[in-house]
């Protein structure tokens, strides 16, 4: 959806209740931006990742009850779960978000599910000639949901890109991967 040009602009106008307005108001002055730079923000969510998740029945949980859940479940469980996971899901968003499987569309799909779901704060660097990348995920779930982070993107890019990345660090609250690109 975004790609770093700068984009044709169109007018649209719709009609919204007082109360919506009052909110949206009220959000844009604790974001520090215009009402309308929050509605293109919320129009963007929407068709980068809202939509999609309306039709694979996703669903939100809190984060301290999603890390209770993690917690309640032993480590090769954690492993098992994120290796089925990362095997099929990223496979079929990239297919259905982007209609082909390559590493640019990988880690589209990557930053979009750290920017909207919650996976983690996501930064990728890759050197000059885009042949060695790091990625570099930071997050607040904890040791487990690092494991499966970890497992979820090893599994992820073997299965829709061919590339077997190296975790080079596996932290309470981090994953850097690294992976080479020939």
């Amino acid at each position: 959806m975004t790609s770093g040009k700068k984009s044709k602009t169109v007018i649209r106008s719709v009609r919204i209740t007082k109360e919506l307005d009052n909110l949206l108001e009220k959000d844009a002055k604790a974001k520090r931006v215009s009402v309308n730079s929050l509605i293109s923000m919320i129009m963007t969510k929407y068709a980068e990742m809202d939509r999609y998740n309306e039709r694979f029945d996703t669903i939100t949980l809190r984060r301290e009850g999603f890390r209770s859940i993690l917690e309640a479940i032993e480590d090769d469980k954690i492993t098992n779960i994120a290796k089925e996971i990362g095997t099929q899901i990223p496979k079929q968003f990239l297919l259905f978000w982007f209609k082909k499987t390559n590493l640019e569309t990988y880690l589209k799909y990557l930053s979009l599910i750290c920017r909207y779901s919650g996976f983690a704060e996501y930064e990728v660097d890759a050197n000059e000639d885009q042949t060695e990348y790091t990625i570099t995920l930071i997050h607040d779930l904890g040791e487990k949901w690092s494991i499966f982070l970890k497992n979820w993107i090893e599994q992820g890019m073997k299965t829709t890109v061919g590339i077997e990345p190296i975790i080079f660090d596996a932290g309470k609250n981090t994953i850097v991967v690294r992976f080479h690109v020939i």
